[in-house]
């Protein structure tokens, strides 16, 4: 039910609803008939590039269903089907924090030193967390300014768990 949801809210992922595309996938904004939006990260299907993907795919939803962390995104479930693999997470509607240090004037100046100091004090919580509360270890491995992404409040979330690292016990890494 779900997923003829999310096919519905993105007419079968079309380009209009696309807000993002990375190494595996694209991300894409869908309304679902409860008025709640999520964001849909759809993984790649091309031959050359399944077994890639699915395995970026299997590793973010091992990486995110154990991790509970207010700044880490929240994984609201996964589809994989023979027609479309993807990814259901919260919808942060002020995006990624790239878009906040480019040169764009006016949001510079919104983008004060206390919000800039709140989202490195955000993104340090995280990777404590994951790095030294989360069993096993998680090591994201893809830290930058498009993986980090930003709420109304200026509060950061890491997301994008694709090249993630789930550490094993007792391991020499």
């Amino acid at each position: 039910m779900v997923y003829e949801s999310i096919i519905e809210a993105t007419e079968e992922f079309d380009a209009k609803y696309c807000i993002g595309v990375g190494g595996h996938g694209s991300v894409y904004k869908a309304q679902l008939q409860t008025g709640e939006i999520v964001a849909v990260k759809k993984f790649k299907e091309a031959v050359e590039v399944e077994i890639a993907s699915q395995k970026a795919f299997e590793r973010e939803i091992h990486a995110l269903i154990e991790a509970r962390h207010r700044n880490i995104i929240k994984l609201y479930g996964f589809c994989s089907s023979s027609r479309h693999s993807f990814l259901v997470y919260e919808f942060l509607e002020s995006g990624q924090l790239e878009g906040f240090i480019e040169c764009n004037e006016e949001r510079i100046i919104a983008f004060d030193w206390k919000k800039r100091v709140n989202v490195i004090k955000g993104v340090a919580y995280a990777l404590s967390y994951m790095h030294h509360e989360c069993s096993p270890p998680i090591v994201h491995r893809d830290l930058s300014s498009k993986n980090i992404l930003m709420d109304e409040e200026y509060e950061a979330h890491i997301s994008d768990f694709s090249t993630a690292k789930v550490l094993q016990p007792y391991s020499s890494n």
